[in-house]
């Protein structure tokens, strides 16, 4: 094989690629070196800022090793940007004159660390939110400038058409506001257009029938959306029973639960209420994303625009903030309406009690503040722009440094947040006994589409139960009431066994379980409706894996790496896919065609490169799927679905695929391409996420992944690979810590006392 200077060139820069080091690694500090043509671009990019027209500067910028050219850079920030500052926030867009970018994202966002002398709030903000919701990636950054050291920044991912695309599987036409008002929070409009109410900020308040009425207080990033921001607007003031039918409304409670911990008042919760981003996903309903949390952890000082003008609060008023602060408040419509609702706001609680228990009970959250501060204190120390010196960066943490940014304090995180703590466990609504679930159980668990199946739970100390249930990401949890009757599959009456039916659809269906008495209540998982149960559905023939980021795995016959889809027959006999079809668009289910004679025998395997290249050999469609995530259909000849799979964004090299092979639901997994399943699959017969006091995280993981079982006991512990081979092993009480760095990425499992076993997956 001849291999020319050029064709060296790009292999060496596809490799470089292909093992570069994630944008976003929480556990590494991203490198960026930016070069511009003039030395006085300071200068220019002051002047583009005060001009406002977006303008940017053209760079060369290296990105962990991988260059790029024509990359267009402005700075960025409201009340973090100075053009007094050494160091001031950037965007840089990968994209602006090439169609190039790093890892899929284009736009990268970087905040310069003013207002937190900790160096910690933004990052580890987001790291427990991504928890429980959708929330940006972050990490930390270090940037160069023409070869001298800019500084430490914030690495946060930027939240736009892509992230909805990605995170909710949401058109990027679909409505989608930015909730930060263009006026500063202290001096709100009192003369809005006529006709409109005054608005306090990104509320959510009514203001009007006119769509002039919200113009100041959102910034539309979609072609289209105001009557549709008013229509939510007008629910949440004059019909707050209805709320559900226009928003996702457990992810908004997630949201606000995440600010009343944090006592993040520099947010919805707070005066002028702003910082988060809201979009319409395909189901109708409007779903929520927090953001710019610089400010968490007690940095921002009001509840109020009143108090906007008054002395900082001391350090008791956000330990002792009201978690149900907005309660009775006509100008924050969103909190009024969950505390309104009796159930909204013990579900509300318990989420409040489920991010108590893991990021701060379980010891979590000291942890992860000691290995944050030991991964950039080195890079603090040299950042000569930074606002704060080193010592005050290692102080913030356990004491309140004066900030010199704007003179106020910050307190330490760790007596703040063991302050807020002991504050919340001690109220009543915390102290209160939630029910108890278990043996929660669905029959059957493998059903073919169109079959009811039934699903039961034992509660003890609930007087309702609710099963939650949804066919694919796309749609919306419909909540229904589940029996003890002796009439809905749950055995004898009052026996502590609730049930419910509902005919399952192609797909399968996602589900949990919520339990309430007349003072607390119970989601299990405990992070739903962020995590849920799932069954899968499947036919004679099913979608058994596939791959929509394939780099490495497998190439076709013209050594092409190409996304694919495989397909099974579940049946003993041959099954004949002539005009059978493929598609990911449910709107144009005929997309393309299997050509005459293709034949799957019984138990056997067909893969199809999903290319958008029919030109080639063999079977290869005229679509190829989105790494970003979206679906997949099987279609019989006469238009009727067969199966389909619903996904989000995908790892590099890692499947989705059926466990147990043919029949279960899609998990992320080693790839086993056109074979069985099993080798990628877990089969142990528990798993962790069915039992609330055994947790594993980060997942996916890179550097460390931690254990807790909140068992009684020593356990024993092993991390097994897809083969079944013992990587590590260890015995612990409550809690054990293990690298994982130096493994390469894929599916692995984590066995608790030989019979409960979780899922791990190790990305790079």
């Amino acid at each position: 094989m001849k291999i020319t200077c050029t064709t060296s060139i790009f292999l060496i820069f596809s490799l470089l690629k292909l093992h570069a080091q994630p944008l976003y690694d929480p556990n590494q500090i991203t490198v960026m070196e930016i070069t511009f043509a003039q030395s006085n671009w300071d200068q220019l990019l002051d002047d583009f800022y005060a001009a406002g027209n977006g303008e940017r500067l053209l760079a060369n910028v290296e990105i962990n090793g991988v260059a790029f050219d024509s990359v267009g850079i402005r700075y960025r920030g409201g009340s973090t940007y100075s053009p007094t500052n050494t160091k001031n926030p950037l965007n840089i867009k990968l994209d602006y004159v090439k169609n190039q970018d790093y890892e899929g994202y284009d736009v990268l966002k970087l905040g310069n660390g003013a207002k937190d002398p900790s160096w910690l709030r933004e990052v580890l903000s987001l790291e427990i939110a991504r928890n429980y919701m959708e929330a940006p990636q972050a990490n930390y950054a270090s940037v160069y400038v023409n070869g001298n050291f800019l500084g430490l920044y914030n690495n946060v991912e930027s939240i736009n058409a892509r992230f909805f695309e990605d995170r909710f599987l949401s058109n990027a036409d679909n409505a989608r506001f930015e909730c930060n008002p263009t006026y500063p929070f202290d001096d709100i409009p009192l003369n809005p257009p006529f006709g409109c109410n005054v608005g306090h900020g990104a509320a959510l308040e009514y203001l009007g029938g006119g769509i002039i009425c919200y113009f100041d207080h959102y910034e539309m990033q979609s072609p289209t959306g105001w009557e549709d921001l008013r229509d939510l607007t007008e629910v949440l003031q004059n019909n707050p029973p209805a709320a559900r039918t226009k928003a996702d409304l457990d992810r908004f409670i997630w949201m606000c639960a995440l600010n009343g911990l944090l006592a993040n008042l520099d947010s919805y919760l707070g005066a002028g209420s702003r910082n988060y981003f809201i979009g319409k996903a395909d189901n109708g309903r409007f779903v929520p994303c927090p953001d710019d949390l610089n400010e968490s952890f007690a940095r921002f000082p009001w509840t109020t625009v009143p108090q906007a003008a008054g002395p900082q609060p001391p350090l008791s008023f956000y330990t002792n903030l009201d978690p149900f602060l907005g309660a009775n408040d006509a100008t924050k419509p969103l909190l009024k309406t969950i505390f309104g609702n009796a159930t909204w706001k013990r579900m509300y609680t318990a989420h409040l009690r489920t991010m108590m228990a893991e990021m701060f009970g379980s010891g979590w959250f000291g942890q992860r503040t000691e290995a944050l501060q030991n991964l950039i204190g080195d890079e603090v120390l040299s950042d000569a722009n930074h606002f704060y010196t080193h010592d005050e960066f290692l102080q913030n943490l356990n004491s309140t440094v004066i900030d010199f940014y704007n003179g106020e304090d910050a307190y330490g995180l760790l007596p703040l947040m063991d302050g807020r703590i002991a504050f919340l466990q001690n109220l009543p609504e915390f102290q209160a006994v939630p029910p108890v679930i278990s043996g929660i159980a669905a029959s059957p668990g493998q059903p073919q589409p169109g079959t009811e199946v039934t699903f039961t739970a034992s509660v003890s100390g609930g007087g309702t139960v609710l099963l939650g249930y949804r066919g694919t990401r796309k749609d919306m949890f419909d909540l229904v009431p589940m029996f003890d009757d002796g009439a809905h599959g749950d055995g004898a009456a009052n026996d502590g066994v609730f049930g419910a039916k509902i005919t399952v659809q192609v797909g399968g269906v996602q589900y949990y379980i919520y339990a309430e008495n007349s003072a607390a209540g119970l989601f299990s998982p405990q992070r739903a409706e962020f995590e849920f149960y799932e069954i899968s559905t499947y036919g004679d023939a099913v979608i058994n894996e596939l791959m929509a980021a394939n780099k490495s795995t497998v190439a076709d016959q013209d050594g092409e790496y190409d996304d694919w889809a495989e397909i099974y027959n579940t049946t003993s006999a041959t099954i004949d896919l002539s005009g059978w079809y493929l598609s990911d668009n449910a709107q144009l289910l005929t997309k393309w065609q299997f050509p005459a004679g293709v034949f799957l025998n019984a138990g056997a395997y067909l893969t199809v490169w999903v290319d958008d290249d029919e030109t080639q050999a063999g079977l290869h469609t005229s679509f190829n799927l989105s790494a970003s995530g979206e679906s997949l259909f099987l279609v019989k000849p006469s238009g009727t679905v067969a199966d389909q799979v619903t996904f989000g964004a995908q790892a590099d090299d890692i499947s989705l695929a059926r466990c147990p092979n043919g029949t279960g639901t899609f998990v992320a997994a080693s790839p086993t391409f056109g074979a069985e399943n099993t080798p990628g699959c877990t089969t142990g017969t528990e798993d962790f996420f069915e039992k609330p006091e055994v947790k594993i995280f980060p997942n996916p993981a890179s550097e460390t992944v931690s254990i807790l079982a909140d068992l009684p006991g020593e356990r024993a512990a092993e991390l097994v690979s897809p083969i079944g081979q013992t990587l590590r092993q260890a015995k612990f009480n409550a809690r054990l810590e293990w690298d994982i760095s130096g493994l390469p990425a894929g599916m692995y499992f984590i066995e608790i006392d030989g019979k409960k076993r979780g899922k791990l997956l190790i990305i790079r």
